[in-house]
């Protein structure tokens, strides 16, 4: 007797064992004494930054972290689709990502496609969503908040909370 998944179910595997590896892959990269990503950080203010590496170009700006929500502009700049697969924080744990109603930044099997030029509000009316199922009770002045794109990477920012 062989059992089959449902398709929706294959494409949120298939994108979770590829955040896992994409995790790992970092996670060894960084231990071993490899050198670093090839992403050129700006310092920011909390809940800015940009993000420069060969292929792409982000800038993320307005994050705030409040009510188990994080609300986030993302702007891509660089020559190639991204896409956001995952974002955590330490207090929150795994977030949610939900697609925008339109086509523009829906959830694919890789994550809220962001194409060369748009800009994803994440927390608008319409557009996609960053939610945390158990969000912390109380957080401090800053959140550390690990965003985890397709072509960036690992990207971490200080979000405000509040």
């Amino acid at each position: 007797m062989t059992a089959t998944a449902h398709p929706t179910v294959l494409r949120r595997a298939l994108a979770l064992v590829a955040a896992a590896g994409a995790t790992a892959l970092l996670a060894t990269g960084c231990s071993s004494g490899a050198a670093a990503p090839a992403a050129t950080l700006r310092p920011a203010t909390p809940g800015v930054l940009s993000v420069q590496g060969p292929r792409s170009h982000l800038e993320l700006t307005g994050a705030k972290l409040a009510g188990g929500a994080l609300t986030l502009t993302v702007r891509n700049e660089g020559q190639v689709a991204e896409h956001l697969s995952m974002v955590s924080t330490a207090p929150d744990g795994r977030a949610t990502l939900a697609g925008s109603q339109g086509p523009e930044h829906a959830l694919t099997s890789a994550g809220v496609l962001i194409k060369p030029g748009e800009t994803a509000e994440f927390g608008g009316a319409q557009g996609p969503s960053i939610t945390f199922p158990h969000p912390a009770a109380t957080h401090p002045a800053t959140v550390d908040t690990i965003l985890i794109f397709s072509v960036s990477g690992l990207v971490h920012l200080d979000t405000p909370a509040g």
